[in-house]
Parts: structure tokens; C-alpha cells; sequence
């Protein structure tokens, strides 16, 4: 509603992140009254970097590509031509492709660009990332959120009390 009062703002996309169908439904169902639809949505599933939306004991039983499969489903079910990006879990090419074949419109990737030099993260921790194997990911709940995060095992945050800012290095 205030992006519409905005005439800078008005004609600007607005996507959605989600974790579930469900979280999609109570989303679309609070938005009914203002006539706008997301432009594109973004199925974040349980591999996501950073903060998920599932509870410690959920995380595991979820997987990307069933979530986005069920999103997908309900909008064709609804005739809702909204595009969906899965997001969290996609590791390789044929991940993407596997995705896109499925009927997503694009994918988002993410941890892989960490070691980008445009990150901008310190080239001491870009070089743990290159070194991690997935023994070395932890999901934990020193997220600020509260939720589960995955992070390296050798992250400052663990055992520090410390949750992680959301600031730059």
C-alpha cells in the first residue's frame, strides 16, 4: 500500500522470499485487499546461506525442490502467472538447469559468489571458504533471528554468545 501512495516508488518490482506454500498462501491472502501481486517469488529452501525459516527441528525434513514444486503447483492451480526463483541448495550447473527444466524462471545463487572479489569479504575468510567441505557447515541458532543458520564450523560466532551482525567486515 505505501509503495502505491509513492510515485517513486509505484512502479518498482516487488518480490517475496518464502520458506513454504504456506507462508506464500498467508501472504497472498493478507495482500488480497490491495489488488497487487508479487512480480516474481523466491522459494528460499532449508540449504539457504544466512537466516532460514524453518525451526531447528524442521530444517531437516524440508527440501528446495519440493517446496518450490508445491509453490509452482498452487499457482497453476490459482491460474497465478507469478515467476519463481528456488533459492538455497543449488550447488551446480545441472542443479540450475534441473530447475529450470522443472519450470522455474530463474534461479538465485549466492554462497558460491562469496569468494567473488566484488564480496568484499576479507581474503582470509574468502580462503576458508575455499578450503570448507560440508563436514565443516554447521546449522546452529546464534542467527540474530533465532532460526537456524548455516555457517562454518570455525565461525567466530560459535561458542562466542555472539550472534553475527548483518554489518560489512
Amino acid at each position: 500500500a505505501l509503495m502505491e501512495d509513492h510515485p517513486r516508488f509505484r512502479d518498482a518490482q516487488l518480490g517475496i522470499i518464502v520458506s513454504s506454500l504456506r507462508a506464500l498462501q498467508l501472504f497472498l491472502r493478507k495482500t488480497a485487499k490491495l489488488n497487487r501481486l508479487p512480480d516474481f517469488i523466491v522459494v528460499e529452501g532449508p540449504l539457504a546461506g544466512g537466516h532460514l525459516g524453518f525451526s531447528l527441528d524442521d530444517w531437516a525434513k524440508y527440501d528446495l525442490r519440493t517446496i518450490t514444486l508445491e509453490v509452482m503447483q498452487y499457482l497453476k492451480n490459482e491460474n497465478l502467472s507469478i515467476p519463481v526463483i528456488p533459492a538455497g541448495g543449488i550447488f551446480t550447473g545441472s542443479d540450475a538447469v534441473n530447475f529450470l527444466e522443472e519450470g522455474a524462471a530463474a534461479v538465485q545463487v549466492a554462497t558460491r559468489f562469496t569468494v567473488a572479489d566484488e564480496c568484499g569479504l576479507p581474503n582470509k575468510v574468502m580462503q576458508e571458504y575455499f578450503k570448507a567441505s560440508e563436514k565443516d557447515i554447521e546449522v546452529n541458532t546464534t542467527s540474530p533471528t533465532g532460526y537456524p543458520m548455516r555457517m562454518l564450523k570455525n565461525s567466530p560466532s560459535i561458542g562466542s554468545g555472539i550472534s553475527p551482525g548483518c554489518e560489512s567486515y
